[in-house]
């Protein structure tokens, strides 16, 4: 009996766990200079993504900056409103807030009657000084999540948010674990931006670009446009794989959907030669059905080669898929790897290899043997198979993956940290 109560009562925790990624900040733009008005900012706004049918009555929006060696709050304003359909996907929709600085947005962007949309009395603190930007519960003050941008070296990053010095709230704010993604000077997005569910920045100056790199909500966008997409990918990438015939590589991919997808670089590089461009393959533009692509590599010698997916939209940007490897100069083993990342949210890499060709099942279980997604379940190539697991649908804990084929079985543990 003890033994079900401990189950039961860890079920309980991890399903708690992922509430957070309801609702989250998506995007905000600010400083985006504009010459021909001769203003300094304009199209300054911030978008919350939350679930259709969402009342944003319920949460409210924190302007906070760092002075006199603490953080503090100088804006309030609760939110009001209910998330509609318009423009959704996912099943989530979009929240629009625009400030005393969102002087040319819907003049650049005409936004869709139907989005729900909020004008507050304020602007984003224009200082060569950490700043931010926090959603939390109107009620108690509790943090869901937040953004700090242009934070330097010797300034330290939030643990408090203090209330009494400029603004009148209620509540004192509570901030929980890992509430903010940082941006970080020099404005780049690099390991040091830490995104964990959000957002960071590329570019500098007043040319920038805003992308969230969760997985949850990717998107690019230049400042003064909302993003109308909250796919789990432009373009979502489920299988990558390489399988060795007769000396060749061929490279096998798959999307599951397709948004202003212009086509796919392929790329290659050896422990002689650095990434060089093999061939490029249309995309389908848009899609929500999967489309299978694959390319031929007949140009390789007896080596370890690597290779990478170059996916560019349309208006130019792109993102680089997993990397490859195959060796060549050896026979291959069945082998699986550990997935990665891990721990992850909500989307991890698994890859495995093969010697021959045969029937493969690759499968992910929770901890009480039951099967809750099968990734693969068919023949495969020899050769080297990467699959992308999304597990945006399942709540935090450690989950089995395991391969099954005619002659192995493996299995590994993976955490699901939302």
């Amino acid at each position: 009996m003890k033994i079900y109560f401990y189950i039961l009562l860890v079920t309980l925790f991890l399903t708690n766990l992922t509430f957070s990624q309801e609702v989250w900040i998506n995007e905000f733009s600010y400083t985006c200079a504009d010459s021909t008005d001769e203003l300094k900012q304009g199209d300054e706004f911030i978008e919350i993504v939350a679930p259709v049918g969402t009342n944003m009555d319920q949460y409210g929006i924190v302007f906070f900056f760092y002075s006199d060696d603490a953080y503090h709050a100088y804006h309030y304003s609760q939110l009001n409103g209910q998330i509609s359909s318009v423009n959704s996907n996912y099943g989530r929709g979009l929240f629009l807030v625009k400030t005393n600085l969102s002087y040319r947005l819907e003049n650049n962007n005409p936004i869709d009657a139907g989005i729900v949309r909020q004008a507050l009395d304020s602007y984003l603190e224009d200082e060569m000084t950490p700043a931010g930007i926090l959603l939390v519960e109107a009620a108690t003050g509790t943090a869901i999540h937040g953004v700090v941008y242009e934070i330097s070296n010797g300034f330290p990053e939030p643990n408090e948010i203090l209330t009494e010095k400029y603004v009148e709230i209620p509540w004192n704010i509570t901030l929980t674990d890992k509430a903010f993604d940082i941006i970080r000077l020099p404005l780049s997005d690099s390991p040091l931006s830490g995104p964990n569910g959000s957002i960071s920045m590329i570019g500098s100056g007043f040319s920038r670009f805003w992308t969230t790199t969760s997985g949850l909500a990717r998107n690019l966008c230049t400042p003064g446009k909302i993003n109308y997409n909250q796919s789990a990918l432009p373009v979502e990438l489920s299988i990558f794989s390489a399988s060795v015939t007769n000396k060749n590589v061929n490279l096998r991919w798959r999307t599951e959907t397709e948004t202003n997808n212009f086509g796919f670089e392929i790329e290659r590089k050896s422990s002689k030669e650095s990434w060089s461009m093999l061939g490029f393959i249309n995309g389908y533009g848009n899609s929500n059905s999967p489309k299978e692509y694959s390319y031929l590599d007949n140009s390789v010698k007896e080596g370890k080669y690597s290779y990478r997916l170059r996916q560019i939209d349309n208006d130019g940007n792109f993102t680089y898929s997993k990397t490859l490897e195959v060796d060549l100069s050896v026979n291959f083993e069945y082998s699986l790897s550990q997935n990665f990342p891990n721990p992850f949210n909500p989307a991890t890499s698994i890859s495995f290899t093969l010697p021959q060709s045969g029937l493969v099942k690759l499968s992910v279980y929770n901890l009480l043997g039951q099967e809750v997604k099968t990734i693969h379940n068919g023949i495969l190539e020899a050769g080297v198979h990467t699959y992308n697991f999304d597990a945006k649908d399942l709540n935090s804990g450690i989950y089995l993956y395991k391969i099954v084929t005619d002659n192995y079985t493996q299995t590994r543990k993976m955490t699901l940290l939302k």
